[in-house]
């Protein structure tokens, strides 16, 4: 097994930007831009942490 490339909580800056902004858009009301917002958050989230499909 593999071991972590950073310590265990902590993100990359452009990471934990985007943790910031999905946690802000979480609080406006709930309608379709916010959906669709949160998908390209999630999308630009998963190629900063490279946790995205076919990134692990």
């Amino acid at each position: 097994m593999s071991s972590p490339s950073r310590p265990y909580g902590l993100l990359r800056p452009a990471a934990a930007r985007i943790n910031s902004l999905i946690r802000r858009l979480m609080d406006e009301p709930s309608d379709e831009r916010r959906a669709e917002e949160y998908r390209r958050l999630l999308a630009e989230w998963a190629r900063a942490t490279g946790r995205g499909p076919g990134l692990a």
